[in-house]
């Protein structure tokens, strides 16, 4: 094999394989093109970009000559393929303000290529509101409810930056920077019907509700790591729950949590319930909001479990439910239970109900030990 390399590197025109790193320009695709397009990984990047020279004012001529030796260059967007599902949705904005509630579902599963669901509509709506005079919205008001099913796996950033009166829901999955800076309304990923009828998945990747200040978000599955970090005011249900009681003498905790590390990391504000293991590594950075966690002697999750996952020097304490705690797992449990039933999900939502009904017993809280003063100004 190493012979075969200095070959081609030779026929490339140079001495070291070593300076060929980076070089994509020199590759080429020679087989399965039919079957993988390989070309946007390997075109050279400047065939992607707009360059030409930066045209500012400048106070004397030889700065011009100056500028231009340096090779000072004015980037535009990449351009890349339009999103097809996120733009049509987001012709729907002529109609939201029409005092008819819009409700769409979208034809078709979606994947990994449909990104930013929702987020085109919810800066066409917010556009309004800031530009054309559009009522503000309300936290109980639902302009459009827009639902991907059959199974879908939203693309990157479903219902980022979301606003009031939008709600999206997905019956599948979603990937990462879910709800990502959401202003409001409801984001919603729950699990979906396979082929035999059973409901699996409802799992979001990395860094669910990124800054998220307002609105409701909804995880039905698992979430991988920094779970609702910098959760800025936002409600939020994960409810995932052990597939098996836990077992801390196998270690590796992070593998068998409904959070994968670093959940609720650099929280300012809002309210949370987490259904089942938080995982490890929680509320590091944590001041302000609350995390509402189960406890339950059937899976070993009790309080000394929970301490145990909490950050290492996280400033926060852990205790008991007090009045404020239970109405706040009441209120969103019962707002959970709503998108339960919108897909279908009676029984599941009915133990939900069961759950909130006895609140005190069945969860302790997580609030830091100092709020901060200002949790708009807290940073990372």
């Amino acid at each position: 094999m190493g012979e075969v390399v200095k070959r081609v590197v030779a026929e490339l025109g140079y001495e070291r394989a070593q300076d060929l790193v980076g070089r994509y320009d020199l590759l080429e695709q020679i087989a399965c093109a039919e079957r993988l397009d390989l070309a946007e990984l390997i075109t050279p990047l400047e065939e992607f970009l707009d360059l030409e020279p930066v045209d500012l004012p400048v106070a004397e001529e030889e700065l011009v000559e100056a500028r231009a030796e340096a090779g000072l260059v004015r980037a535009r967007p990449l351009r890349m393929a339009p999103k097809q599902a996120s733009a049509e949705l987001a012709g729907l904005a002529g109609k939201v303000f029409s005092g008819k509630v819009i409700r769409q579902a979208f034809p078709r599963p979606t994947d990994a290529h449909d990104r930013v669901l929702g987020t085109q509509l919810a800066g066409e709506i917010s556009r309004a509101r800031i530009y054309e005079g559009a009522p503000p919205g309300e936290p109980t008001e639902v302009l459009a409810e827009l639902s991907f099913n059959g199974g879908s796996v939203a693309g990157q950033g479903f219902g980022a930056f979301n606003a009031w009166g939008l709600v999206v829901r997905v019956e599948g999955g979603a990937q990462d920077g879910v709800g990502k800076a959401m202003l409001g309304g409801t984001v919603s990923i729950l699990k979906g019907t396979n082929g035999d009828g059973q409901r699996v998945n409802g799992s979001v990747g990395k860094s669910f509700a990124y800054g998220a200040q307002r609105g409701r978000l909804f995880v039905q599955g698992t979430a991988d790591s920094r779970f609702c970090i910098r959760l800025s005011g936002a409600g939020v249900v994960l409810g995932a729950e052990p597939a098996e009681p836990l077992d801390h003498v196998r270690g590796s905790i992070v593998d068998r949590a409904n959070a994968r590390g670093s959940p609720f990391e650099y929280m300012t504000a809002g309210r949370a319930v987490v259904l089942g293991d938080i995982g490890p590594w929680a509320c590091a950075g944590m001041t302000g909001g609350r995390v509402y966690v189960r406890v339950n002697p059937d899976w070993n999750l009790d309080g000394e479990a929970i301490e145990r996952r909490l950050g290492e020097g996280a400033k926060v304490e852990l205790s008991e439910l007090d009045a404020e705690g239970t109405l706040d797992i009441e209120d969103l449990l019962d707002h959970y239970v709503v998108e339960l039933r919108a897909t279908g999900q009676q029984e599941e939502a009915e133990r939900m109900v069961a759950l909130a009904a006895a609140a005190q017993q069945h969860f302790l809280m997580i609030v830091p030990q100092k709020v901060q003063t200002d949790p708009n100004i807290s940073t990372e």
